[in-house]
């Protein structure tokens, strides 16, 4: 389940998802979502931080209440709060908008085991082999596909205590 605000955004998250053999349902707003969650059951939520009516934790926790799934959390505006916070639900995987589809996909389908298909068997459900699980052991506690917090930390001296400063990078 896709639990996004940005309708055009979590629609075309559905589609790129369900071409990939995934049952998908979107919600716009956390009441959506708790609606929609107890008929869908949902092996995993792909939640926004920011939505209209609450936080994206606030959905997963209430959700969790009446079903239990993994999460994986997208957000435009990562912070230590952010990251604390997500540790503490379990949640590893935070995805940093903007982010390419098939980053999306690598989550969805080898991320988290129950979600996998495998591709040798022609996109039948089956649970993912360990040696095809990406990753590893990592030193940052959690996942971050674009490295934007690794980046910035690695920036940072040890004494400094202003935000790091992001620098982005111009098209020749």
């Amino acid at each position: 389940m896709i639990v996004d605000d940005e309708d055009i955004l979590a629609g075309n998250f559905q589609t790129y998802l369900e071409i990939l053999g995934c049952e998908v349902r979107t919600a716009s707003n956390g009441a959506q979502a708790l609606e929609r969650v107890v008929a869908f059951k949902p092996d995993l939520l792909v939640l926004d931080y920011r939505l209209p009516d609450m936080t994206g934790f606030d959905v997963f926790d209430a959700i969790r209440t009446l079903h239990p799934c993994e999460a994986v959390l997208m957000t435009a505006h990562p912070s230590i709060d952010v990251c604390n916070r997500a540790i503490e639900r379990h949640i590893d995987i935070i995805l940093l908008k903007p982010f390419p589809l098939h980053e999306l996909g690598n989550v969805v389908l080898h991320g988290l085991p129950s979600a996998a298909l495998n591709e040798e068997q022609g996109g039948a459900a089956q649970p993912v082999q360990p040696e095809r699980r990406k990753g590893g052991d990592v030193s940052f506690p959690l996942k971050l596909y674009d490295g934007a917090w690794v980046l910035s930390d690695r920036r940072r001296s040890s004494g400094d205590t202003a935000p790091p400063v992001l620098q982005s990078k111009k098209a020749t």
